[in-house]
């Protein structure tokens, strides 16, 4: 959400550009504000609002005039810094300006050119001759371009006016174009991706004008004219390019890191030197990308770079040898791995240098009284950031002989002289003298004639910054002695110096006008189990990881504002699992849940780090304050790196403008220009989220806009139910007895009052086994129009294997594994609602500004808004082609929560996407018609088997001979009709659902006459072994549709007894197959003792008088006249297997 006061700053320009009166903007309430609303209805409320009215803050006065490349990058990302630290709307066309006046100051290429070439030598690689032309051609169209955008912003600036705005657009998007198209020139085209590493520097510099300027459209862009989605395509670009642009340089420059890397000391030098200058120039630069995003810092904020720079080793180290003095380059003793060992320290805490304690020792060359005193070894004396312990490390060989340098207040430049003294015998590196600029000197002590010297300055490596850039932090040493060809000595004694910004806020200061950056790096200590691990390389410094639950560390800050100040907090961060969150602020703490942002064992992208702000809102309770973070993995061993916390404050009366302002925005961009209808990209959740931006407006100070504001969102909610083709969108009714409607399983429940949704919400549970959990609906065919788009839509609060179908004559499926990141607690506001919307429609819309437009299907997947479009085709009057919107969970760990569902007309089809259309209809029409055939010569067969085995046409009566084998044939047939279902599992019609359904309905109206008139309980043994006596050697089995009892031993039994009308008579019926040797028994017996048996064996032949195999069952019967009430009938075999299909003793007509 936007938060910045469109007003505060305008002032400055008031005379010139028709912005509020001074009185006005500071005290906004002194006249009646409503006046000019009195009689307006919504439509001419929201055709007065233009949009944001941002002015100019920046101060041009810095300017610095560079001296070389390397001064050009420090000066550009020192101005940056600068220009972070306020309001984004200042004075931009200065400073553009000095921008442009870094990169071409003399209006030609000649810094860009000293760009490729610096980076050439480093990596002795020189870039094509035509990807150089290409570059600097482009770079000369970019420059022109800009120049001409400058121009029309600056005269627009000054006289704002339709015109002018009109001309200020149309260059905005030419040069945004412009470096769409060119960028690829600058290393990730296939023309110059092999000079990707050379042209590293350009590829940044440009980079950055391009993300500078596509923020405009987020200031200005109202006022220009553009509409709000065209705003957010911007915005959306901008989030975009900063992916990809800060990715690119990262792995260019580790990818150039390792292509030098070498194995002796010249290469570990080269490797140094791009490392360090590639920081400076370009990786620095890039650190910054994320603070231009607007909307994320509105009034400005302090990013720190807390990264170390190392300058070269003070050691003899000309371009050549000189007489019996050899350069250190040129040296056979060191190694690559043993100088990074040495020189370059391992992630560590942010510290400062208070005091630096050099030893010296005396060297005297053999054979001679020649000597010299040269640097030993020293003791560094440090703190922590905010932290009075102190801590000393020690390099080198330390004496009594010591030179003490007091650093607090910060050594800033370095000049040194590093000595090669010796003869034929011995060799020794060391320095020998400097001053540390402010604070004092080493003094040379020699005799020695046979030396030879080299002064060094730090100012050639780290130019100066207004004499503000750097500070000594760190000095570490290597110390080596060592035999090199015969009697030869060579000892070294070799300091490197570290340096950290001067900007960098070493005491952690909180202030009330910006958002404070406070790095985890810069804490005064860190828990057992956290480690400081090497930055990713866009993040400006090292960060924490931790890989259980435990304590982060701990910041200690001081806050520059007075203690009624709220603030919020948001923290960046990115993590292999989803953890919980304990922030202590002093001895208050607020908890809250972080989702996860990586794959495990993924690398650390920008991608990778999330930055969340929670609706917690805090308050110091003292100006000396400590911030300590605990996080609990929610699987342990999952790693969670911590890069920064941010400190947002709060300012209630800026706030409730913005709030208006967002307000007016949000209800605005629901609308087309006329204001009679919605624009077809809203969607029916932004609605309802733009009601509660209105509902939080305060009464007090916005009572008319707030009614003009609620009258138009609830004209844009009627507009948004009238376009949705979905009936019973709020969940109202479900498993209904209309014909359409939501249908459902159970396990589907409805929400209604959370923080996510102002309406009500609908509650997938996992499924069970084989059982989904489902609700699908029917949009019917009468309601949609033929050859036109549909799109559904809704909002996913958050899900797993959620499964959402369109179906119409084809299926469009759409996954949803939504992480639960949008809201970690709930917030009462002390009301009987029990929801505070306003903090927590401020955290929703904080997340999905983050959310990224999806790269591909598995980011789609995780989006909380969706959209599945599909097509209708002709709506052939023979078919029922209405849509279907199915939602199911299909998982045992699956589950989902969503709501604002809507099927909405996006509009006719045409062009290209109606001719694919027409062509797939007609195919899928041909299909229809060959399978309609099919499926009418199996619906006549089954219908004359039904027919076959009823006497009568109402279907009341069932043939005599009827038996379970005719019922089961019919059966048969009406399964072999294709496409009763679209869904067989959800049991959604299909085409030919309907003929299907009435042939199963007669077949079952037969089985029920059939079971009705069959006396023996159970004689299909459908339900098992119901109503049967048995013995435990029984069974009854089933393949398909059919179940059958089996006897396998000659002891087996089973037996029901039953009643009857006595001297009736009765047909006893038994379908069953005997396999193997022995016969099997089916024996009917009354009171009276009357037994009939019939005979089931191998040899039994069936009534054409085929023999009978071991797969085929017979039918027999005979007729009964049962003397008694009571029967029995008993099964039974003598050896083999016996398998009854079913017994039937049904009562006949003499």
């Amino acid at each position: 959400m936007n938060r910045n006061n469109p007003n505060e700053y305008e002032i400055i320009d008031a005379p010139y550009c028709g912005c509020p009166s001074d009185d006005d903007v500071r005290y906004p309430l002194a006249s009646d504000p409503n006046a000019a609303f009195q009689n307006m209805n919504y439509k001419e409320y929201l055709q007065t609002y233009d949009g944001d009215y941002t002015g100019s803050l920046i101060n041009p006065n810095l300017s610095i005039n560079p001296r070389d490349v390397l001064q050009t990058g420090i000066n550009i990302v020192g101005r940056i810094l600068g220009f972070l630290g306020v309001p984004f709307a200042g004075q931009l066309v200065t400073f553009y300006t000095f921008l442009l006046n870094q990169l071409w100051p003399t209006n030609d290429n000649a810094v860009w050119e000293a760009f490729m070439a610096q980076i050439e030598e480093l990596i002795d690689q020189k870039i094509s001759a035509q990807v150089v032309r290409n570059a600097l051609d482009d770079l000369t169209g970019l420059h022109d371009y800009y120049e001409e955008y400058l121009a029309a912003l600056e005269e627009w600036l000054e006289r704002p006016n339709g015109a002018r705005a009109n001309l200020v657009t149309q260059r905005f998007e030419n040069l945004h174009t412009a470096f769409v198209t060119r960028m690829p020139s600058f290393g990730t085209g296939p023309g110059s991706q092999r000079d990707a590493v050379a042209l590293l520097t350009v590829y940044a510099q440009a980079a950055n004008l391009h993300l500078l300027l596509l923020k405009d459209a987020e200031i200005y862009g109202a006022r220009w004219g553009l509409q709000q989605g065209q705003i957010n395509l911007y915005f959306n670009a901008q989030q975009e390019r900063t992916r990809i642009y800060t990715n690119h340089c990262v792995e260019t420059y580790n990818r150039g890191l390792e292509d030098v890397r070498g194995t002796n000391t010249e290469s570990w030098l080269n490797y140094h030197r791009f490392r360090r200058e590639m920081t400076l120039m370009a990786m620095d630069l890039v650190a910054l990308f994320p603070f231009y995003n607007v909307r994320q810092y509105p009034n400005g904020a302090n990013p720190q770079l807390t990264r170390e720079i190392y300058t070269d080793p003070i050691v003899y180290n000309p371009p050549a040898n000189q007489g019996i003095c050899r350069r250190w380059g040129n040296n056979p003793y060191n190694t690559f791995s043993e100088l990074e060992n040495a020189f370059i320290r391992p992630p560590h805490l942010f510290e400062r240098l208070n005091r630096l304690t050099i030893s010296r020792n005396r060297y005297t060359a053999p054979t001679t009284n020649s000597f010299l005193d040269y640097w030993s070894g020293h003791t560094l004396q440090s703190q922590h950031a905010n932290n009075p312990t102190t801590y000393e490390t020690s390099y080198g060989q330390i004496t009594s002989n010591t030179r003490l340098f007091n650093t607090t207040n910060g050594a800033r430049a370095i000049d040194s002289r590093a000595r090669n003294f010796g003869n034929l015998y011995a060799n020794l590196y060391g320095v020998s003298s400097l001053n540390i600029f402010p604070t004092g000197v080493m003094s040379e002590i020699t005799n020695a004639a046979n030396t030879c010297r080299q002064d060094l300055t730090t100012t050639e490596e780290l130019p100066l910054e207004n004499n503000n850039f750097n500070l000594l932090s760190h000095v570490t040493f290597l110390r080596f002695n060592t035999t090199q060809g015969g009697p030869l000595a060579t000892l070294g004694f070799v300091p490197t110096y570290v340096w950290t910004r001067e900007d960098v806020d070493f005491t952690n200061t909180i202030t009330a006008d910006r958002i404070t950056q406070l790095p985890w790096v810069k804490a005064s200590e860190i828990g057992g189990g956290t480690t400081v691990v090497k930055g990713p390389g866009f993040t400006g410094g090292d960060i924490l990881r931790r890989t259980d639950g435990g304590a982060v560390g701990t910041i200690r800050a001081n806050v520059n504002a007075p203690l009624t100040q709220q603030y919020r907090i948001r923290l960046r961060y990115a993590s292999t699992t989803s953890f919980v969150v304990n922030l202590f602020v002093n001895n208050s703490a607020a908890g809250f849940t972080l989702p996860s942002t990586m794959a495990q064992n993924g690398s650390l992208t920008y991608e990778s780090f999330n930055t969340l702000e929670v609706t917690h809102t805090i308050r110091f309770s003292q100006s000396d304050t400590t911030l300590r973070l605990n996080i609990f993995p929610s699987i342990s061993g999952q790693e969670v790196y911590v890069d920064k916390l941010e400190i947002v404050p709060i300012n209630p009366t800026r706030e409730a403008e913005e709030d208006l302002e967002d307000a007016k925005k949000a209800v605005a961009s629901l609308f087309t220009r006329t204001r009679d209808g919605l624009q077809v990209n809203v969607t029916d959740y932004q609605v309802d989220q733009a009601a509660n931006l209105v509902s939080c407006l305060s009464d007090e100070q916005y009572g008319h806009d707030k009614k003009m504001l609620l009258e138009a969102v609830r004209a844009a909610k009627r507009l948004s139910r009238e376009r949705n083709l979905l009936q019973d969108p709020d969940f109202n009714e479900i498993n209904s007895t209309e014909e359409n409607g939501w249908k459902a399983s159970n396990g589907v429940t409805i929400s209604e009052g959370g923080p996510f949704f102002k309406g009500r919400a609908l509650q997938l549970a996992s499924a069970r086994e084989n059982y989904p959990t489902y609700i699908y609906q029917k949009v019917d065919a009468s309601t949609l129009k033929p050859y036109t788009r549909y799109k559904l839509g809704g909002f996913v609060q958050s899900s797993q294997d959620l499964e959402i179908d369109l179906i119409h004559h084809h299926k469009v499926h759409l996954v949803k594994n939504v992480p639960d990141n949008l809201v970690s607690g709930t917030y009462s506001d002390g009301s009987c609602s029990g929801i505070n919307r306003c903090e927590e429609q401020h955290q929703v819309d904080v997340q999905l500004d983050a959310e990224d437009h999806p790269k591909d299907c598995c980011e789609a997947a995780q989006t909380h808004e969706f959209s599945s479009y599909i097509h209708t085709g002709d709506l052939n009057a023979s078919v029922d082609q209405g849509i279907w919107v199915v939602l199911q969970v299909r998982t045992t760990d699956g589950y989902a929560t969503l709501g604002n569902l809507e099927l909405v007309e996006v509009g006719p089809l045409s062009g290209e996407s109606l001719e694919r259309e027409q062509r797939d209809n007609a195919k899928w029409n041909e299909e229809v018609g060959r399978k309609r055939a099919e499926t009418d010569r199996i619906y006549q067969d089954a219908k004359q088997a039904i027919n076959h085995l009823f006497v009568d046409y109402q279907d009341q009566q069932l043939s005599p001979e009827v038996g379970m084998a005719d019922i089961i044939d019919a059966q048969n047939l009406i399964a072999s009709i294709s496409d009763v279902y679209s869904d067989a599992v959800l049991q959604i019609p299909g085409i030919n659902y309907e003929m299907y359904t009435e042939l199963s309905n007669r077949l079952q109206q037969a089985s029920y006459l059939y079971t009705s008139r069959n006396v023996v309980q159970n004689g299909d043994f459908n339900s098992g072994l119901d109503s049967w006596n048995a013995t435990t050697d029984t069974a009854v089995q089933q393949d398909g549709n059919m179940h059958f009892l089996v006897l396998s031993h000659w002891d087996a039994q089973v037996s029901q007894q039953f009643r009857v009308q006595p001297n009736c008579k009765y047909v006893l019926r038994v379908t069953a197959k005997k396999v193997g040797n022995g016969d099997g028994y089916v024996t009917i017996q009354d009171g009276a003792h009357h037994r009939e048996t019939l005979t089931f064996n191998a040899c039994d032949y069936d009534v054409n008088g085929t023999h009978v195999n071991d797969n085929s069952y017979i039918t027999k019967e005979l007729v009964f006249y049962p003397k008694t009430e009571h029967m029995w009938v008993e099964v039974s075999e003598t050896e083999g297997t016996f398998y009854i299909d079913s017994i039937e003793f049904i009562e006949t007509q003499e």
